[in-house]
């Protein structure tokens, strides 16, 4: 409340109007009217508690207005502050404790804070026990502030509610367990949900060779199968469920173990007849497994049988059955037996199709022109040949050999003569009575006892299947009634050479997983010496092709692919030919280690979709699966530096907890059961610089329709964090929510289209290339009033007397406060205007005046603010002139032409006047010309 006498000097009866200013002594701005009128007594309100503010005072009448007074300096005293804002819950919320934040009161009531209040209570919020929780100076469930007044309300209360306790861990079991796998369950569904609710994941660890834990699934399944495992190994598991709630606790640590593998199913065996009664059976092999060793189980079917018999069970993969029945059906089938050595366990794998088999005796076949019995192959002499009779005569002459080689097989074609004594021509047939009744021809080789080729009647006969190149001694005696004459001179011939033999299947034997040590035996000598050997190789089903060709009888291929089957065969090469292959040998490779690991990236997403992908902390990694080499990659080892990890067989990986903006040196390696694979060539990757901290965001200036808001530093923002940093701006809408209303790289952006006199609030964030910034706190910012337009220049209207009438355009009242008008006037030659009016007329009538002086007149809108004692008044409009003339009396009718007259003679006047002025001007106008012409031309 300010009170003011009347100025010394003026009587009681002269109307006064005061005018009262205020300014702000900290914003150091002019002073501003804030009341105006007639009386002696003001009561300022609106102003803020703990403020200092100076006031003066102006006195205005009709003759003009007084210089201010004194300046009053005054200060508000402070009060309890406001409520704070209402709290609010942020994470982390555990079983045990939570976050309360809050903003400091928008009304500090003058003194600054010292303290706050935060109640809680256990129950609803009808609840009437309420203990304090906290009392300190920070800002961060009902609050009061406190500061040197006392304690301020209590803010609306807030409900809030700790999470239940993380789930505990489910009970692990295997459920099925296999040489390479095991498949685990876990917990029971239904109970589960009912107990945690929906939202359980699970989190299955299990125990690399580092004895670590490292995550093989996480997900909401209830049973996962391990696979890419050892055989007849241990491995350790544990679980943990987590919810909404958080991490529950491990499991105990579980071990369960594979089984053994149980050997392959063979191909079907191959059975071939052999001499007599017998057959044999053969059958692929195979290696130990893992140490074990292997046999061979041999079983056959007898005729209409309807079990199989076990005929054979060892180590070899050929046996010979003797005792056989002619026409009889056989079927043999083989299986593989592992002898388990830590155990007397015994695992006898699948038994292989069976092969039919009937012996079947065999009939040598005599041809008509050469009736001779030919072995399959090259060979000694197993029997003879009958030749084709003819008529014979005489005793033995001599006997002749001729030697030729027949469809690959030697023969030799042994003739003879006759004695002619017998009573007919040499070399024809006789009758005697003692004819010669058949010959016989004995064959040596070498030292070997003889034997007996031929026996017959004829007069030749043809020996085959004799080796080639070997020397053969032929004899012959004759027979008749009487017995065996003595045998004649024996005859020596030696066979022309042939082409190698058929060479054994060679030997293959590995060195290692890509190389292959080949080894044969020369073949039986066909009367030449080998000049080479030709070795053909080829993987798996693939064409042979010549990979070898020389005189040494092993050969080294290396540089094979691992896990792979190859085959190759043999043939021999002397100066009568080429021999024939050799049956096919096989091997297969071993496994090796895994190939380098090829197509590293980096990318800019988190493959494994785990949500913690933060690109200033977090390397996410991709790569390509290399070849296994026969063996499955069971995981990888990534090498940040010095450190090593041991990841699992996925081909991606989200590396985590790095530095910001560091560059690392990445390197894979896959692994299998073999060993570790080479290491990838080094990937230098670097992670992202942090995010931006949000600027500092002000208002720069505030409208009744507008607010312009301006954001940090721009010289030190881009030298800190770089030239690419975009801000968004957020404005909280109806619904409390924030929406972006800009989003760009200047520092200011003027807010439009507001309300007047209304709270409005804003945050910001900076985004980078590293990403998005934290958000900054919550600022809240006014429009002001509008101020009341500008008026048209009044209207002014001489009446009668020393009168005049103003008026002014009327204004609407504006958003509901009230409007008055402010007229003032400028008499004579006076600086300052003086106010002579002030009210919600648009009318006013000014007596008093004087004749022949001028006056100027200019109004102004006032705006009540009807909550506050505030006045907004707008800008003064154009001032309108006007001179009080002297108002002659009306003439009667009679002589209007006086009237007339004078009207006349005051039109005159005026026109006299102007003319004058326009020929003065236009005279001085020539004048100038001529001398400028005259100056500056001569």
């Amino acid at each position: 409340m300010l009170e003011w006498s009347r100025p010394d000097g003026c009587s009681a009866e002269e109307p006064l109007t005061y005018t009262l200013e205020i300014q702000e002594d900290s914003s150091g701005a002019e002073f501003l009217p804030k009341y105006t009128g007639d009386s002696l007594s003001c009561t300022v309100e609106g102003l803020k508690r703990s403020s200092q503010y100076k006031f003066r005072l102006i006195a205005s009448s009709i003759e003009g207005r007084t210089g201010p007074s004194e300046v009053l300096v005054c200060t508000t005293s402070p009060d309890k502050p406001g409520p704070p804002s209402s709290p609010s819950v942020q994470e982390p919320i555990t079983p045990y404790s939570f976050t309360v934040t809050w903003d400091p009161p928008q009304d500090n009531g003058g003194s600054e804070i010292l303290t706050y209040l935060l109640e809680i209570s256990e129950g609803d919020a009808d609840a009437n026990q309420w203990d304090v929780a906290y009392s300190g100076p920070a800002t961060h469930l009902q609050i009061q502030a406190v500061n040197a007044v006392g304690s301020g309300p209590l803010c609306p209360p807030l409900l809030a509610r700790t999470k239940p306790l993380p789930p505990a861990p489910p009970r692990l079991e295997c459920s099925a367990a296999g040489p390479q796998s095991l498949k685990l369950k876990w917990g029971d569904t239904n109970s589960t949900k009912i107990q945690l609710g929906d939202e359980i994941l699970y989190n299955l660890q299990m125990e690399d060779k580092n004895h670590r834990f490292v995550t093989i699934y996480r997900g909401p399944s209830h049973t996962y199968k391990v696979q890419r495992l050892l055989e007849s190994s241990s491995y350790s598991f544990r679980i943990q469920a987590v919810s909404d709630a958080g991490e529950g606790p491990f499991s105990d640590t579980h071990s369960f173990s594979t089984i053994r593998s149980v050997p392959p199913a063979l191909k079907a065996p191959r059975v071939v007849q052999l001499e007599g009664n017998m057959c044999e059976v053969t059958w692929e092999s195979v290696q130990p497994m893992r140490g074990d060793p292997v046999s061979y189980l041999l079983q056959v079917l007898i005729g209409r049988e309807s079990d199989y018999k076990q005929v054979y069970k060892g180590d070899a993969t050929v046996f010979q059955i003797s005792g056989l029945q002619s026409n009889t059906d056989y079927r043999f089938r083989v299986a593989v037996c592992r002898q388990c050595v830590d155990s007397s366990q015994e695992l006898c794998g699948p038994l292989s199709p069976s092969t039919p088999f009937t012996l079947r005796r065999v009939e040598l076949p005599v041809p008509r022109d050469t009736p001779t019995v030919r072995t399959g192959k090259s060979g000694r002499p197993r029997g003879h040949r009958r030749a084709s009779r003819r008529p014979a005569g005489g005793s033995v002459q001599r006997a002749v050999l001729h030697h030729r080689l027949h469809g690959g097989i030697f023969i030799h074609e042994v003739t003879w003569r006759s004695w002619g004594g017998c009573g007919g021509r040499r070399g024809y047939e006789t009758k005697t009575t003692q004819q010669m009744r058949h010959y016989s021809v004995e064959m040596s080789e070498g030292e070997l006892d003889s034997a007996v080729v031929y026996c017959g009647s004829e007069l030749d006969c043809t020996v085959s299947s004799l080796l080639p190149g070997t020397a053969y001694s032929f004899r012959l005696r004759a027979a008749n009634e009487a017995g065996f004459g003595p045998y004649s001179e024996p005859t020596e011939v030696t066979t022309a050479a042939g082409p190698p033999g058929q060479c054994g299947a060679p030997s293959l034997t590995l060195t290692s997983s890509m190389c292959v040590m080949v080894s044969w035996e020369n073949p039986e000598s066909s009367g030449a010496d080998i000049s080479e050997f030709h070795l053909e190789w080829s993987r798996d089903q693939e064409p042979m092709e010549l990979i070898y060709c020389g005189t040494d009888t092993q050969c080294e291929i290396s540089n094979l692919t691992p896990a792979t089957r190859y085959c190759c065969r043999l043939q021999a090469v002397n100066q009568a030919g080429v021999g024939p292959y050799s049956e096919l040998a096989s091997v297969q490779t071993g496994a090796a280690v895994p190939d380098v690991v090829s197509g590293v990236a980096v990318l800019d997403y988190d493959p494994s979709v785990s949500g913690q992908y933060a690109p200033s902390t977090c390397l996410a990694l991709k790569w390509d699966e290399p070849c296994s080499n026969g063996a499955e990659i069971s995981s990888y080892r990534l090498a940040v530096g010095e450190q090593v990890f041991q990841l699992d067989a996925s081909t991606c990986h989200l590396l985590q907890h790095l530095q910001p903006d560091t560059e690392y040196s990445l390197q894979i390696q896959a692994v299998n059961a073999v060993g570790s694979g080479p290491l990838c060539p080094p990937l230098l990757a670097r992670t992202k610089p942090l995010p931006p901290a949000p600027p500092r965001l002000e208002c720069s200036a505030a409208g009744p329709q507008s607010l312009k808001l301006k954001w940090g530093d721009t010289n030190s923002t881009k030298i800190q964090l770089g030239d690419e940093i975009l801000y968004n701006l957020q404005m909280e809408d109806k619904n409390h929510r924030f929406v972006t209303i800009y989003r760009g790289p200047s520092h200011t952006y003027k807010v439009q289209r507001l309300l007047e006199s209304s709270s409005y609030s804003f945050r910001i964030q900076a985004v980078s290339d590293a990403g998005e910034g934290p958000f900054s706190d919550t600022h809240s910012f006014s429009t002001i009033r509008s101020v009341p337009p500008a008026l048209k220049a009044p209207r002014v209207v001489q009446l009668e007397g020393n009168m005049c009438e103003v008026t002014w355009e009327s204004v609407q009242p504006m958003r509901g406060d009230p409007v008055s008008y402010l007229l003032q006037v400028l008499i004579g030659r006076e600086s300052d205007y003086k106010q002579v009016y002030k009210g919600d007329a648009t009318v006013f009538q000014i007596s008093g005046l004087q004749s022949n002086t001028d006056y100027r007149f200019r109004v102004a809108v006032c705006r009540q603010c009807v909550d506050s004692s505030q006045e907004l008044c707008g800008p003064l409009s154009p001032s309108t002139p006007f001179t009080l003339r002297r108002v002659e009396l009306p003439v009667p009718r009679d002589t209007p032409t006086v009237r007339t007259g004078k009207a006349a003679g005051l039109a005159g006047t005026d026109e006299r006047v102007a003319a004058l002025l326009v020929g003065a001007f236009s005279a001085l106008s020539f004048i100038i010309a001529f001398m400028v012409e005259y100056l500056f031309m001569k």
